[in-house]
């Protein structure tokens, strides 16, 4: 739906819409970074009570979530409407569009803040692991508003229309995920509440401080690229970026999401096993997400651009070297994350805090100097450089030394293999994509066909006789060919 709403959108609307429409989201999500480890914090600290069936510390802990969201919901907006009088320095060449900058942002805003005072009741659906319920909610509301979305877009062309549209949706999704959560559990609407205690909050907010810490670098990496291109270059740019990062996203959503689907797994294994059975899983999971990432960074840097010359024309493609920068971040987090996952399964929250510093300061740092030299290319560069001077490092170093109790030369070697046989892989393809004459559809097709075979083959080559892949194998594939067997 997001696919089909950005067609309509560019269609009835145009790039410096979807310019400023990308950069009012990245400001504030910046500016949501106080949020980030409360929410994650709460949620840890619900499952013992909900498992007990302790009622009065789910009230207690439910009513500190209440006040401390109130507080963040508050803290973003006045945050957000001190960014108002720097606005001409963020948008240093203004946009073609008719509606007035401040009033869009205003909504932004709106739609962001007034959200915290009402989702926090969603975490108590959550710890009684009932999330299909606001699965459900949310995807119900997120079709109904990509309809409307469209409906509006078609016959008034009018981009507040849409925008207040968002709003209400927001506001009515969370208003019906509230009074579902009081449904379920009435004791949320009693009055008699007896705070925590404060060695209680104390606990609490030690752990949100080192999650804050620890996140904010993801923050600014993520948060701050397309205010730098719109400081630095134009908001037009952001526009056109904005149609690459959503296919990204939207792909990396998917595998984000499988990965925070092992991660209970994975705190129960650090729980009951041995160490090198620990580091022998952990490689795997690497291994694992390295033969994923790498597929789809190729199929990105291969097909990206073709695909949107297909989708919205021959204007909107950026140059390769935009494909294969982005695409390359995509691929550095991606390999990070089994590392940053096992982290934090294993209680290391307050280990690395440098990690999110140095992340920050060589992202922005880069960023500024990199897109004097290569543009919008040098800073999406800059990003995949923060990530591997930082966390790229540091989480398995920490893990390493405090879990595995090991060397972790092992883990760097494999590092090494990986990112030498992603070059290959790249070369050889970006050699055999630039024979082929762009010719449309035809040949999108063929090099889609390519990209499924060539770079998989060669991991196959290179990887078939190594422990990770056998223990690949063995788990998910071996299963299925004898299952296939026996039906034949």
């Amino acid at each position: 739906m997001s696919f089909v709403v950005r067609t309509v959108f560019i269609k009835m609307l145009n790039s410096e819409y979807l310019g400023v429409n990308g950069l009012f989201t990245n400001i504030l999500t910046v500016l949501s970074f106080a949020e980030l480890g409360i929410g994650t914090a709460i949620l840890f600290n619900l499952y013992k009570p909900v498992a007990d069936n302790d009622i009065e510390k789910i009230k207690s802990l439910m009513l500190l979530y209440k006040k401390s969201y109130r507080i963040i919901g508050t803290v973003v907006f006045l945050a957000g409407l001190c960014v108002i009088p720097f606005m001409d320095f963020i948008i240093t060449d203004a946009p073609n569009i008719k509606e007035n900058l401040i009033i869009i942002y205003l909504l932004f805003l709106f739609n962001t803040a007034s959200s915290y005072f009402l989702i926090y009741k969603s975490t108590i659906i959550y710890a009684h692991q009932k999330q299909s319920i606001i699965n459900n909610i949310e995807s119900l509301f997120y079709l109904t508003k990509s309809v409307l979305e469209i409906i509006f877009l078609v016959v008034t062309r009018n981009y507040l229309v849409y925008l207040i549209i968002q709003i209400l949706s927001t506001l009515m999704k969370n208003i019906l995920i509230s009074r579902k959560a009081d449904k379920l559990y009435p004791y949320l609407k009693e009055k008699n509440i007896k705070a925590l205690s404060k060695s209680e909050n104390k606990n609490i907010f030690l752990n949100v401080k080192a999650l804050v810490v620890y996140k904010f670098g993801d923050v600014i990496m993520k948060g701050t690229d397309n205010i730098l291109i719109s400081s630095l270059i134009n908001v037009s740019t952001v526009g056109l970026c904005s149609n690459y990062t959503m296919i990204i996203l939207s792909v990396g959503s998917i595998l984000t999401a499988a990965i925070n689907g092992v991660s209970a797994s994975i705190g129960n294994l650090n729980a009951v096993v041995n160490n090198d059975k620990k580091e022998k899983i952990f490689l795997q999971l690497t291994f694992l997400n390295y033969i994923i990432y790498s597929f789809c960074t190729i199929a990105f840097i291969v097909l990206l651009n073709p695909f949107i010359k297909i989708w919205l024309g021959a204007n909107y493609v950026l140059e390769l070297s935009v494909s294969i920068a982005l695409s390359l971040s995509f691929f550095v987090e991606g390999l990070r994350a089994p590392a940053y996952t096992f982290r934090t399964t294993m209680g290391l929250f307050k280990k690395g805090k440098s990690s999110p510093y140095i992340a920050a300061i060589t992202n922005i740092i880069l960023s500024i100097i990199l897109c004097k030299i290569w543009g919008v290319t040098g800073i999406y560069i800059a990003t995949s450089i923060a990530q591997l001077v930082s966390y790229s490092w540091i989480d398995p170093y920490l893990i390493y030394k405090y879990e595995f109790k090991t060397s972790i030369k092992e883990y760097i070697k494999r590092m090494l293999q990986y990112a030498f046989v992603f070059i290959i892989q790249l070369i050889i393809m970006l050699l055999i994509i630039g024979r082929i004459e762009d010719t449309g559809i035809s040949t999108f097709i063929l090099k889609g066909i390519l990209v499924c075979i060539i770079p998989n083959l060669i991991n196959l080559l290179f990887f078939f006789r190594t422990e990770e892949f056998k223990a690949i194998f063995d788990r998910f594939l071996k299963p299925k060919l004898v299952k296939l067997k026996y039906v034949r």
